[in-house]
């Protein structure tokens, strides 16, 4: 099945992509396998999730898409105001994307909290529709007014790459990981997975509190901004 075996190359190459030294080859070859796989995994899930009514199918596909691509577009998104290359500014597809997930994931919370009693993925609903569509919210102010914290992105590419990458996990094990408890299935990723993140950007917040910029700490060379003189040339 085209889902399951794209679910499957999302998830060795989020491995390789958090395992491999920031900024290499090896890191961003991995990051767009990723993302590519993420997005037939979120084209697949809803479809699949249509013809099947599946809302928990549906919630954690956009959930986990919206963190996947808001995450890759926040390394474009360095300096959205000092360039006029499109690419590197808040365009049609951040803001579309950001609005549509605000409005689905509103409307899972809702539907999660009118069938509370009757809807057994009642309170998986609500928590990632609530979650979900706060992020976008926040997502949509932030497009309006940018981050004064010029290392903003790395932190948001970090959390919502590794978020996304929580997301699918749990997905993964609660269809496929029927040997594991059903709590642990629920639990585990976000718990472990959050502890990683938390740990993660304390590390990166001592490097930083130097003064070092991202690209010499992590050595992040994946997207480099044009210099004025270029951009004057555009």
């Amino acid at each position: 099945m085209l889902h399951v075996a794209f679910g499957a190359v999302s998830l060795v190459t989020a491995a390789l992509a958090i395992a491999a030294p920031k900024g290499r080859r090896l890191h961003r070859l991995a990051g767009k396998l990723y993302v590519l796989s993420m997005a037939v995994v979120f084209a697949s899930a809803v479809w699949l999730s249509l013809a099947t009514n599946d809302l928990f199918l549906m919630t954690v596909a956009i959930f986990s898409f919206y963190m996947v691509l808001s995450g890759y577009r926040a390394l474009y998104l360095k300096k959205p105001s000092a360039s006029l290359d499109p690419r590197y500014r808040v365009g049609a597809l951040d803001k579309g994307a950001a609005q549509f997930t605000m409005i689905a994931c509103s409307a899972m919370a809702t539907y999660g909290g009118v069938y509370w009693y009757t809807e057994p993925m009642a309170p998986v609903l609500v928590v990632l529709g609530t979650v979900g569509s706060l992020m976008a919210f926040f997502d949509l102010k932030r497009f309006r007014s940018p981050p004064k914290n010029p290392r903003a992105w790395f932190f948001t590419h970090m959390t919502r790459m590794l978020g996304g990458t929580i997301a699918s996990v749990t997905a993964f094990l609660v269809n496929t990981g029927d040997m594991v408890p059903p709590l642990a299935r629920w639990l585990a990723p976000t718990l472990i997975g959050t502890a990683a993140i938390i740990l993660w950007v304390a590390y990166y917040k001592r490097k930083f509190s130097g003064g070092a910029a991202p690209e010499t700490v992590a050595d992040v060379r994946l997207f480099e901004m044009p210099d004025e003189d270029e951009e004057d040339a555009i």
